[in-house]
């Protein structure tokens, strides 16, 4: 099996290409729990510079100057289709240091369940353990297609 990664808004995911069927990999959503808004956006950063409050107060001008803000915790949606119905790893080998939780999975086939668990000891490409990554298990019960959401802390 050959390696594959996917990308998005600094997050980086690497797994076997084998394990989940090619190109259905993608990340749903990448919201940043700090702010609320999506991970690559930076509106809120400007303290609402040029705007107004209604009736007589001035506007809120606070901004951070160089545009960055960093450390926080993700609320991720991963969608993937499993190739099989073996155990599947998922590493995220940037964009987050560790995994918090996982809130919620959804897996497609009919009367087939889908375990999900995670570790902070994830190596790339797709190895559970023996690293200092977050992984991610998945194992269904049949191949198919899912989602799953975690929190992870960038």
């Amino acid at each position: 099996m050959a390696t594959e990664t996917y990308t998005r808004k600094g997050l980086t995911i690497s797994f076997d290409d084998g394990d989940f069927t090619s190109g259905t990999v993608s990340v749903l959503l990448d919201l940043d729990m700090r702010t609320g808004t999506p991970v690559d956006e930076t509106g809120w950063l400007d303290g609402n510079s040029g705007g107004s409050y209604p009736g007589t107060l001035a506007g809120f001008n606070a901004a951070n100057a160089d545009g960055n803000a960093v450390g926080s915790m993700r609320l991720v949606t991963i969608a993937f289709t499993l190739a099989d119905a073996a155990e599947q790893v998922f590493v995220i080998t940037e964009g987050a240091s560790k995994a918090i939780g996982i809130l919620g999975t959804t897996f497609a086939p009919a009367d087939k369940t889908l375990s999900a668990e995670f570790s902070n000891v994830g190596l790339a490409p797709a190895a559970k353990s023996g690293g200092s990554d977050p992984a991610l298990v998945l194992h269904g019960e049949a191949a198919g297609a899912g989602t799953v959401t975690l929190v992870l802390l960038n």
